[in-house]
């Protein structure tokens, strides 16, 4: 079905769990229905109590819907849902997320200063800055993991090979870090980002898992440092 998959190279693997709703017992899961159901729990004599399950990632503003129009009709509410035609709002703190976004900012930007902390998904050292600042502000302190979360850092090829210690160096520098708290995050990032890629270690992934290895614990000896309190 889709030729191109053969010799791409993959990054991560990931699976999730979600449930599943059927009115008969049926052999083979796969055979279970992906629709929705909302459940009134009055029928069964509990009030004031609903369940919503099933359903899937395109059908969630959906249920959203169905679930509020009947919570509105208990509570005599009688405003039209407007989720199918109110787009999600935007949270600038979370436009590096989007792929594409740190590369048109910094080529645009044209500034020779602004060094690339992150090659693969092009994050320039005034995209964690900003990060930076956002976390400050909603009372977290910063960490390679709460940056990633509102960047593309560790998300490209290299899986956080060389991204990860540039931006610990630079919160280093920024004294965001001090001691032995950067090491610590550092081996928190890298383990996060292990996650998915077990699966995979074949070819192109299996070549860029050995240079991680090598570089951090080769070179660095990152599994061998104690970063426990004490």
């Amino acid at each position: 079905m889709l030729p191109e998959v053969e010799s791409v190279r993959y990054i991560r693997a990931y699976c999730g769990v979600r449930p599943l709703t059927s009115a008969s017992s049926i052999g083979d899961d796969r055979e279970v229905s992906r629709g929705f159901a909302l459940i009134d729990h009055s029928t069964d004599g509990i009030d004031n109590f609903l369940t919503i399950t099933g359903g899937k990632l395109t059908t969630f503003r959906l249920m959203a819907e169905k679930a509020a129009n009947v919570i509105c009709r208990a509570m005599s509410v009688r405003a039209s849902c407007k989720t199918a035609i109110v787009p999600l709002p935007v949270q600038s703190a979370s436009r590096w997320t989007q792929p594409g976004s740190a590369p048109r900012f910094w080529l645009q930007k044209k500034d020779s200063n602004d060094i690339l902390l992150c090659e693969c998904e092009m994050i320039p050292q005034s995209t964690i800055n900003q990060l930076v600042d956002t976390v400050s502000k909603n009372h977290h302190k910063p960490s390679l993991k709460s940056i990633s979360r509102r960047s593309r850092i560790g998300k490209g090829p290299c899986q956080g090979t060389f991204c990860s210690l540039r931006v610990a160096s630079y919160l280093y520098d920024c004294e965001v870090f001090e001691n032995r708290e950067g090491i610590a995050d550092l081996k928190t990032f890298l383990k996060e980002r292990w996650r998915g890629q077990h699966p995979i270690m074949w070819g192109s992934p299996l070549m860029q898992a050995e240079l991680q290895e090598a570089m951090h614990c080769g070179l660095l000896g990152l599994d061998l440092i104690d970063t426990q309190p004490g």
